[in-house]
């Protein structure tokens, strides 16, 4: 039996771990042993508890009050996780690196960790990126700018990636390895995972790249019962800290739709205030897969793997995104034709016109669904089993060449 450990230290929502579980899950029918390393626990005995996965928390970076700047590139968002601080980024790799010795794994699997993917720089192990492509940029130099709405010179790209490498280099000499060249060297791993479509990767000027499809977990949840007062039926998914959130239920409280909303960590006070006839809120997660098939129109807000599998099933989308991350994969449904982006900084929007749009116009249906059509084969139950064989195929290797 081999050991892997999976390893989750920026971003947010439940969606990491959720994406890995059903790779995790073949690992065990298989005899493997999944240890899951995670930077929130709050949904974790939720979604690994039933199999009896063993999960740690991660050695993550303090949280600060300070406001922190734009990220140009990735660079830029390592800055903001510390990587520009050499002593604290030193103890945290220090951190990694002693957890990695005591777990002794067999292979490490890296979901948007860059601090745990410079310890591994150390270790003799094999690793993988896993996860949507705005965690693994292109291997360039200097890293692209992520707003290409915003034109950046190539100057400020190469200014703020110097100060990077400086201090990851500052950090591998303490620990007496080799420095990178790039920043770009920092995932150089033996597999990576890009678990989208190219249509939907964040970086579109990647070039050729092998694309492993999304990482969708659909299974989980409660069956969705919609509200029976209602015509056509909308799916919502939002997180509570969406900022016109409370005026977007006031506008579907007052429409002719069947709204159904899940909404993680709402309280019940909450969905007492804004349920009505038409508009049911749900705080637990509710089947994906059963919402996708029976909604005529999602509203999301931005999160990859749901905005994919409403795609998949030929369904428009209305994107709400509140971070970089989520704005740009919202821009990209948008660009195919199967969706409206509302940008972060859209000032009091116009939420029921816009569901009238996506409702009335066929042009929004008939986008998704000519995607769904293109990736009619795509089954994410295979692609878990794919992504599990690839995983052993690492570890087998490894034991051929004498790593572990």
């Amino acid at each position: 039996m081999s050991r892997v450990v999976y390893v989750w230290e920026l971003g947010g929502g439940y969606g990491h771990t959720a994406a890995f579980l059903p790779v995790a899950q073949q690992l065990k029918q298989h005899g493997h042993e999944v240890i899951f390393v995670l930077k929130d626990l709050q949904y974790a005995d939720t979604l690994l508890g039933n199999d009896g996965f063993c999960y740690l928390q991660a050695p993550i970076r303090w949280p600060t009050s300070q406001t922190q700047p734009l990220a140009i590139s990735y660079p830029g968002i390592l800055q903001n996780a510390g990587f520009d601080e050499i002593s604290g980024l030193y103890t945290k790799v220090k951190a990694w690196i002693n957890l990695f010795q005591h777990l002794a794994p067999d292979l490490i699997v890296l979901d948007h960790a860059p601090g745990a993917m410079l310890a591994t720089h150390q270790l003799d192990i094999p690793r993988a990126l896993f996860g949507t492509g705005f965690f693994s940029p292109p291997k360039l130099n200097p890293l692209p700018a992520m707003r290409p709405w915003q034109p950046v010179a190539e100057k400020q790209l190469v200014a703020v990636e110097a100060k990077i490498l400086a201090t990851i280099n500052s950090v591998l000499h303490r620990l007496g390895a080799q420095p990178l060249k790039t920043v770009a060297d920092l995932f150089d791993t033996e597999e990576d995972f890009l678990c989208t479509f190219s249509e939907l990767d964040h970086y579109q000027q990647r070039g050729q790249a092998k694309y492993w499809g999304p990482a969708i977990y659909q299974a989980s949840g409660i069956d969705p019962i919609w509200p029976s007062v209602g015509t056509q039926k909308i799916f919502g998914y939002l997180r509570p800290e969406y900022t016109g959130l409370e005026g977007l239920l006031q506008q579907l409280r007052s429409s002719s739709w069947s709204v159904l909303m899940h909404i993680p960590g709402t309280t019940p006070a909450f969905i007492e205030k804004h349920s009505s006839a038409n508009l049911h809120i749900s705080a637990q997660p509710l089947n994906i897969a059963a919402a996708s098939r029976d909604c005529d129109l999602a509203i999301s807000y931005g999160s990859p793997a749901t905005m994919t599998a409403f795609l998949l099933s030929g369904k428009p989308i209305l994107a709400l995104p509140m971070h970089l991350e989520q704005l740009l994969g919202a821009r990209n449904v948008a660009a195919l034709g199967a969706g409206i982006c509302v940008p972060m900084d859209s000032k009091r929007p116009n939420y029921r016109a816009l569901l009238t749009d996506l409702l009335a116009n066929g042009k929004y249906a008939n986008a998704a669904r000519a995607f769904a059509e293109k990736y009619a084969a795509f089954s994410p139950a295979q692609q878990a089993v794919a992504i599990s064989q690839r995983c052993e195929a690492l570890i087998n290797q490894a034991h051929i060449n004498g790593k572990i």
